[in-house]
């Protein structure tokens, strides 16, 4: 098979080329402007430049491809201007899926989010749960979830497209980092000083890299996959982060509204640089961002590692490359 990896030197997408070249496919990385392919180094894979916001370089890299991963997106919490995330994100996704359209891709696997998917006053969500987060979210889980909708539409007009939804990945190769890669390294740092009430599934990078090549091979068109792990606590997850980085530093368990309070200190921090928090992220994490992946687990033969495998690994990979002194 000859595949178009889009995002394939990011966090995840490194994993998602590393199986595909394991298993003897030939893999082409679309590359962002300026960005590197170091993480993909002793990899067979041919790299090609491609600004996924101009249709005419998309079509220049599906060209000849049996299969396109799609998973090319900007991940950011604050920006000062958010007009490129909704390019990269929703626009640049529109571009890709016209393009796998065009010269007739056979399979197509689009990277969505936990984001885009609702929550259920009990249990953990699953698939079936329409969005319903309207109000004080991020920005990138709304360019995540207008993303999907174009996943969605062009799989009702015929393209072989199948979505995935990961929640929040850990693991090795977290070199920017990622959002959730900082929470790490600030809690372990201490800036992190204190849990919110809400809750978060923690999945291991490695898992969701392998969760899209099940989708890729055996997904239903038009159908939502979530590759998400472990439901806990944000107290629980600060707890077994301390507890596997060896900090012996306590936390304190932050009420809604002290959070809220901090968070609008944060959105006047954020007119000027990135603050630790702010109103939109306290809003949304602070909510059971609990999933269900029995989906994934029945129809695919999705697993999922152990929490503490995850961390370890993670929490190692920042402390060897020095990103937790």
């Amino acid at each position: 098979m000859k595949g178009l990896v889009t995002g394939g030197a990011g966090f995840i997408g490194q994993h998602v080329v590393r199986l595909l070249c394991e298993r003897g496919d030939s893999v082409r990385v679309a590359l962002a402007p300026g960005e590197s392919d170091e993480p993909l180094e002793g990899l067979p894979a041919e790299s090609v430049p491609c600004d996924i916001t101009r249709l005419d370089a998309v079509h220049d890299a599906v060209r000849g491809c049996d299969a396109v991963i799609h998973l090319a997106a900007i991940y950011s919490l604050w920006m000062r201007d958010w007009r490129p995330l909704y390019q990269v994100n929703v626009q640049g996704t529109r571009n890709v899926l016209a393009a796998c359209a065009e010269h007739g891709v056979a399979r197509v696997v689009h990277t969505s989010s936990i984001a885009a998917i609702g929550l259920r006053d009990e249990g953990p969500s699953d698939e079936e749960v329409p969005f319903n987060l309207h109000g004080n979210v991020p920005h990138y889980s709304l360019s995540k979830l207008h993303a999907e909708r174009v996943a969605l539409e062009f799989a009702g007009a015929g393209l072989p497209v199948v979505i995935v939804n990961p929640s929040f990945p850990f693991g090795i190769g977290d070199s920017r980092p990622t959002p959730t890669g900082r929470m790490i390294r600030r809690i372990v740092r201490g800036s992190f000083f204190g849990a919110g009430p809400g809750g978060l599934n923690v999945v291991d990078v490695e898992d969701v890299a392998r969760g899209h090549l099940l989708a890729l091979d055996a997904g239903q068109v038009g159908r939502r996959y979530l590759l998400s792990g472990t439901n806990l606590s944000f107290d629980e997850f600060f707890t077994a982060v301390k507890r596997i980085a060896g900090v012996e530093r306590g936390h304190v368990r932050l009420p809604a509204a002290l959070l809220h309070g901090m968070a609008r200190l944060g959105d006047v921090v954020g007119l000027f640089t990135e603050p630790l928090i702010d109103s939109s992220t306290v809003g949304y994490t602070i909510l059971r961002l609990h999933f269900d992946c029995s989906r994934a687990q029945r129809e695919l033969g999705y697993t999922v590692t152990p929490l503490d495998e995850t961390l370890t690994k993670a929490v190692g990979w920042f402390s060897d490359h020095g990103m937790l002194d």
